[in-house]
C-alpha cells in the first residue's frame, strides 16, 4: 500500500485551507511540516 500518496494530498489541503480561509490551530505550522517531511521521505523511499 503505498501511503505517500495521502500523506502528500493532506498536506496540499492543509496549506490551501490555510491560504484560502486562513486556518489556524495551535500547532499549525509543526503539523504543516512534519506532513510535509513524512510525505518527501515517502515520495523518496517509494517502492
Amino acid at each position: 500500500m503505498k501511503l505517500w500518496p495521502y500523506v502528500l494530498g493532506a498536506w496540499l489541503v492543509l496549506t490551501g485551507l490555510n491560504s484560502v480561509i486562513n486556518l489556524n490551530f495551535q500547532y499549525e505550522k509543526m503539523v504543516l511540516g512534519v506532513l510535509a517531511l513524512i510525505a518527501g521521505v515517502l515520495v523518496i523511499l517509494r517502492k
